[in-house]
């Protein structure tokens, strides 16, 4: 399986297991009640989105997928960042990335 094929995959997984933030809104509001783990960045997101992900002290970010793309994964048009919940989610697609 490719990397992006298994990164989609895990992100399949942690939305059906509801350990998925979509959007900005709800990755903020994880980040204040201290459950995000991860924080997934569209590789074409805005400037202003990197610049939240960058204040959310703590917390790591990669980028994956375009903003279409994310979306798809998650039935929206567009999405420019995910969050994820659960800390084993977040050490997979770590991993999964780091190949």
């Amino acid at each position: 399986m490719a990397d992006a094929d298994k990164m989609s995959t895990l992100l399949g997984f942690a939305r059906k297991a509801g350990k998925l933030a979509i959007g900005r809104s709800s990755v903020i509001a994880a980040h204040k009640q201290k459950k995000l783990a991860l924080v997934i960045l569209a590789t074409d997101a805005t400037p202003k989105a990197e610049k939240i992900v960058s204040h959310l002290h703590g917390v790591s970010a990669i980028h994956f997928g375009t903003k279409n793309e994310l979306g798809a994964l998650v039935g929206r048009e567009e999405v420019g960042m995910l969050g994820i919940l659960d800390h084993g989610f977040a050490a997979s697609l770590r991993r999964t990335m780091a190949r």
